[in-house]
């Protein structure tokens, strides 16, 4: 029985992954608005393919 527990312990539904992924990305857009500081280089490189791959450039 604690083997099942532990195989269903990291699954988790789409729903609820979606909800994570929105609220993370919620967070760090809250966490690194432009006006407040400059971006490390490498995470502005990362926002700046998402933003590509995205179409929104």
């Amino acid at each position: 029985m604690p083997d099942q527990i532990a195989e269903n312990a990291d699954r988790i539904d789409a729903a609820t992954g979606r909800s994570v992924c929105q609220a993370i990305g919620e967070r760090l857009r809250t966490d690194t608005l432009p006006d407040e500081s400059e971006l490390p280089p490498r995470l502005q490189f990362l926002l700046d393919q998402i933003r590509t791959q995205d179409g929104n450039t």
